[in-house]
């Protein structure tokens, strides 16, 4: 194994550490989001879910990604593997559920909440957007595609 693909994985993993922090801690954070009663609290708290996915879970996963690419190559395995199919169909799932979903939706609920907060009370639609069940869901789902993923990483079935 080359020095350079020693650096890629470690890059690869830290990347993947980047973006499972900002997944956990959203995850949390979106929890307590719906459990917050007053809107100046939730107003911040999505502040919060914002500043984590633009600063971790988006670069994570796009620089976890990249490597990740780079790595099939570096390390020898190529693009034949079940393994390696089935963590690239789970990756581009994931990111495209972030980036076409999950971020444009948080960001137009924040909008609406900081548009509710100059209103002095919650707008009809920050009640909508806030009160959906899908983005939680699907931001657990990509939570699961890490843990999923880094099964298919650490054994490499197949």
């Amino acid at each position: 194994m080359s020095s350079m693909s020693l650096w890629l994985l470690f890059l690869h993993i830290i990347a993947a550490f980047w973006l499972a922090a900002g997944s956990f801690a959203g995850a949390v954070v979106r929890a307590q989001t719906k459990r917050t009663p007053e809107l100046a609290g939730k107003v911040q708290l999505l502040r919060l879910a914002w500043r984590l996915s633009s600063v971790f879970i988006v670069p994570g996963a796009l620089v976890a990604g990249f490597l990740g690419f780079n790595l099939v190559t570096a390390r020898g395995w190529g693009f034949r593997p079940a393994w390696v199919h089935a963590s690239i169909t789970i990756y581009l799932i994931m990111l495209a559920m972030t980036l076409f979903y999950l971020v444009p939706r948080l960001r137009k609920t924040l909008r609406a909440g900081e548009e509710s907060l100059r209103a002095g009370a919650p707008t009809p639609e920050f009640q909508q957007l806030a009160g959906a069940k899908l983005p939680g869901i699907l931001a657990d789902v990509n939570a699961l595609g890490i843990v999923i993923l880094t099964l298919l990483m650490t054994v490499k079935p197949g």
